[in-house]
């Protein structure tokens, strides 16, 4: 194909090599419908297919999110309920999700098998385009909100799936935090509007407005079409033409994103936000001073800050960091560079702060930024952190999420604004153009002219408020009753009804004919065999080092698993101090600034936490392991070494002012953090109040809190004791006994490493130390705790090998049924929850959670249904091959080198053969009904055992406090930590 050739309704616009994805890029437009679309042509089978759509809000109602929501329940071709449910129960997609952004809806779905793809790519372009949720009305009550009331006497409430996510979301604060200054920065555009909905402004949004969003927005004319990888683009091109785009004739569609007219002055700004009275308001406001920067069109620009926001502010050598942590005005500097706007903007965040330090904050940040721009930058940092980008864009290790669903988020950038869809794709000119910014005054220009000589800029305070969620629930009580005290008895019946019979609706199973019209794979499409994980466990001069060869592109990946089995009691909090301090302070050799510049101009990073391991069956078994993890080029492994030594050696624990300042930021982190992860949070006390290692491993998570809070209000004591501690523990850590070492490279690269790690391993002690006994009694707490949350995390769980049960694969095809069918429907699609989750472990610990929960008891009770529910399971044939393909999309997830090594590492650590996964496997695949109603007995037993633990609203756990063995505020006073 060349520029200018028509190709099934398709005018190729253009065409060129894009060495840094290593594909070739084609821009085509559709000529009948206008629809645009761009390929990544290469040869990797984890093909992605993406349609999104320019989605710019008007107002708070969230309609974009809701719409998002609400095309995926039902279309013309696939008239069920939930085809996206359906979908996910039965396909080998290694991504299918939907995203809202501040401007953009985003439908990705990814796969490796052909057919599931282009399954896929179907239901996804039926729903867009001809969605149900334009002639049923239930959709919007169930996806967005409806009044609910059940007889006449009850109080009107509240209910929907968007509306308790965005609850749960905005009880964050960070997440809280970016939506008001977003509203500060950006009064007049869309941008100041909350696109996930506030939860004070979604009734608002009426059937009517609903409608007219999707209609207005979501047609062939406003839409971005984006494909990458192996696949016939003609073929693609032709399916794309004939079953939806020629149906529709080119419109102009009114979505353009209008810029922020300039301010001419710095705009002042006080928010607030809820905690509870046990939380209480000292030092507990966030400072953030922001601006908008430039055009998001602007590659070169935004690199060039994305440098700068490292350089000055995430780096312990960071000397804007520095300035504003050395002068007491929080606990913690954090930052937010957000680019995938047209109009970005970056905010420099004081956490853990008071309301009259707001002007300090301010002319101390000016003040050093000038300092900065006049005096210069340190040019080894600068290195350093252009160095760090280069590593990261060039490994483009992503996780789990498909390497092309991450490109086409980052062309997005560009694309949404009339930009080239590639320029988010390349880097090579710009990362040189960087590096001669070294030896001019480029950075230092950026500061002057996005922060100084800007005058767009917004000084926010935003204030803990123990009053705000009493008043604000107050307010919406009083809305709704008085909105009650207007209807008419006619009126009540007919929401009565309509409540009735949006559950009846929810209640109701698919039609087998409205089942039959999702596309299922086959299970002779499934591979059979277990994907191997490489490893070769080799000796080097007595350490055990587990080899994993992968082509890992030059790139070595180090794991360090020091054990630490002799860990005592007293000295367990102290571990997971140790794992924090790590890095963090100064050696013998090096300030800890120096040490960051030198981590970051020759590794990809060096991390360490503490991991708990257990062996496959053994619900008693602990292995807990410091584990260090790094990676760098294979042509650095020699410096990477020399780091870890000093690192591990070297360390001193002496700086009071550095020491101080990170037990304060772990504290702002946990404080941060604790409503994003209370689903975890969750997890892992159920887990200690089970086991051992559950415990072992809980130590580092809420109850680390108190130890910090402890350690902080008596400093001097605590520091001197934490070096006793540190001198007894780190001999037994840093110690050649026990450890295990695991690297990732290609085969020809090993010499390479065991070269570089003879004198690392030579550092390490050899004396023997006999492992600790920990004397805890481990029992179920069934702890509430509360919280400012306005949602609920609800979970419950067991260990079934203690119960007499064993693991099988056919769990995990029952965690399938449950988080797609039996939980999706009772607790989201009839909850109003977001989702809920569950996992079984071949340790035998398993659990039930709830996220974004508005209830608490009816929850508990829909997990106590959940054995009535699998004993009396029934499903087709069809039924069950496809919860089984679905199943298999998980076992099957691509995996980067990164993560092979890790799961082979972990695998035998944990004594999990490859016969054990390949037996998991025959398992999974060969699961019927009757090996799910068989896990009844199993269920019901460990429900019977009543282990739970709920992070919720105070109100809430209190109006339910028979439930709980004990309540109290999920992160206790200083008074109650004591």
């Amino acid at each position: 194909m060349e520029v200018n050739d028509r190709i099934h309704g398709f005018c190729l616009q253009h065409k060129e090599y894009i060495p840094e994805v290593d594909s070739t890029a084609y821009t085509f437009e559709h000529e009948k419908s206008g629809a645009r679309l761009f390929f990544l042509e290469n040869g990797d089978d984890n093909k992605v297919f993406s349609i999104s759509f320019r989605t710019p809000p008007v107002d708070d109602t969230g309609v974009a999110h809701i719409v998002e929501h609400s095309t995926l329940c039902g279309s013309r071709k696939y008239p069920l309920k939930e085809p996206f449910v359906e979908l996910v129960k039965g396909s080998l997609n290694t991504f299918l999700n939907a995203m809202t952004y501040p401007d953009k809806t985003m439908y990705p779905v990814a796969s490796r098998n052909d057919k599931d793809f282009q399954n896929l790519m179907d239901v996804y372009l039926d729903a867009v385009f001809y969605p149900n949720m334009r002639e049923n009305p239930q959709v919007l009550m169930q996806e967005g909100w409806h009044y609910e009331i059940e007889k006449p006497e009850d109080p009107l409430t509240y209910s929907g799936v968007v509306y308790n996510e965005m609850k749960g979301a905005l009880s964050s604060p960070d997440d809280l935090l970016e939506s008001r200054i977003m509203h500060a920065l950006y009064p007049v555009t869309t941008y100041g509007h909350e696109s996930g909905g506030d939860p004070e402004a979604i009734p608002d949004l009426t059937q009517e407005a609903f409608i007219a969003f999707h209609a207005k927005y979501y047609h062939p004319s406003n839409s971005y079409i984006y494909l990458y990888g192996a696949m016939d683009i003609a073929e693609k091109l032709r399916y794309l033409d004939e079953e939806y785009l020629s149906h529709f004739d080119r419109i102009s569609v009114p979505s353009k994103i209008d810029l922020q007219p300039e301010f001419s002055h710095l705009e002042r700004e006080t928010a607030f936000y809820p905690v509870s009275e046990e939380e209480g308001t000292a030092e507990k406001t966030f400072l953030a001073l922001s601006w908008t920067t430039g055009q998001s069109l602007d590659h070169k620009a935004m690199m060039g800050l994305e440098i700068l926001e490292h350089a000055l502010l995430r780096t312990p050598a960071a000397p804007l960091r520095k300035a504003l942590v050395d002068a007491k005005l929080g606990k913690d500097v954090d930052s937010i560079f957000e680019t995938d706007m047209l109009q970005p903007f970056f905010s420099i965040v004081v956490n853990n702060s008071e309301p009259e330090r707001l002007d300090e904050f301010y002319h101390l940040t000016m003040t050093k930024l000038q300092q900065l721009a006049e005096n210069g930058i340190d040019r080894q940092l600068l290195e350093a952190s252009i160095n760090l980008m280069e590593f990261r864009l060039r490994e483009a290790d992503f996780g789990s999420a498909p390497k092309g669903l991450i490109y086409g988020i980052r062309i997005m950038k560009s694309w949404l604004y009339g930009g080239a869809p590639e320029t988010y794709l390349r880097y090579e000119d710009l990362l040189q153009q960087m590096k001669d910014g070294l030896s001019s005054r480029y950075f230092e220009s950026l500061i002057e002219e996005y922060f100084l000589a800007n005058p767009h800029r917004s000084l926010l305070a935003m204030v803990p408020d123990t009053q705000m969620a009493a008043r604000r629930e107050k307010e919406q009580q009083e809305k709704l009753a008085a909105k009650k005290a207007s209807m008419s008895e006619a009126e009540i019946e007919a929401t009565i009804a309509a409540t009735r019979a949006l559950k009846e609706r929810q209640q109701s199973p698919e039609t087998e004919e409205a089942l039959r019209t999702i596309p299922v794979l086959k299970l002779s499409d499934i591979r059979k065999e277990s994907y191997p994980l490489p490893l070769e466990v080799r000796d080097l001069s007595g350490t055990e080092v587990l080899f994993s060869d992968v082509n890992t592109n030059g790139i070595a990946y180090l794991n360090l698993y020091f054990d630490a089995s002799a860990v005592t009691e007293e000295e367990l909090p102290y571990l997971y101090l140790l794992s924090e301090l790590l890095g963090m302070v100064d050696t013998e050799q090096h300030t800890y600034a120096e040490l960051a510049n030198l981590r970051n101009l020759h590794t990809g990073g060096i991390t360490s936490d503490v991991v708990v391991y257990t062996k496959k069956n053994e619900p008693d078994s602990m292995m807990p392991k410091l584990r260090v993890r790094a990676k760098a080029l294979v042509a650095k492994l020699p410096e990477l070494m020399d780091l870890l030594q000093e690192i591990l050696t070297q360390s001193r624990f002496t700086d009071e002012k550095r020491i101080r300042e990170l037990i304060e930021q772990e504290e702002a982190s946990i404080e941060l953090n604790m409503q994003r992860a209370a689903n975890q949070i969750i997890v892992s006390r159920l887990a200690a109040y089970l086991s051992r290692a559950g415990r072992y491993a809980d130590e580092g998570g809420l109850p680390f809190y108190p130890f910090l809070k402890s350690f902080e209000a008596d400093f001097a004591g605590s520091l001197e004791k934490m070096q006793q501690v540190f001198a007894g523990l780190l001999p037994k850590l840093f110690n050649r006994h026990g450890l295990i070492v695991s690297v990732t490279l290609k085969k020809e690269e090993y010499p390479a490493f065991e070269e570089a790690f003879g004198a690392l391993q030579q550092s390490f002690s050899q004396e023997v130390f006999p492992a600790a006994s920990l004397d805890w009694e481990i029992k179920p707490e069934n702890e509430g705790l509360s919280s400012s949350s306005r949602v609920q995390y609800v979970g419950k769980g067991a260990n079934f090998l203690r119960l007499g049960y064993r693991y099988t694969g056919s769990m995990a095809v029952l965690e399938t049924l449950l988080r797609y069918d039996y939980f999706w429907t009772k607790v989201r699609v009839q909850g109003g929850a977001y989702g809920a989750f569950t996992g079984f472990n071949r340790n035998g610990f398993m659990y039930f959670g709830s996220y974004r929960d508005p209830n608490l008891r009816e929850t508990l009770a829909v997990f106590d249904g959940t054995a009535d529910y699998a004993a009396h399971f029934t499903a087709s044939e069809r039924e069950m091959d496809k919860f089984i393909i679905g199943t298999m999309s998980g076992v099957d997830t691509p995996l980067t080198p990164m993560m092979k090594g890790d799961a082979a590492a972990t695998c035998y650590l944990r004594g999990i053969t490859q016969e054990d996964r390949q037996q998991r496997r025959d398992e999974i695949l060969s699961t019927r009904q009757e090996d799910i109603r068989a896990l009844a007995p199993l269920i019901e037993a460990c429900m019977k055992e009543n282990v739970l633990c709920v992070f919720g609203n105070d109100e809430k756990i209190a109006e339910t406090k028979d439930v709980f063995g004990s309540i109290h505020p999920a992160l206790p006073a200083l008074d109650e930590a004591e």
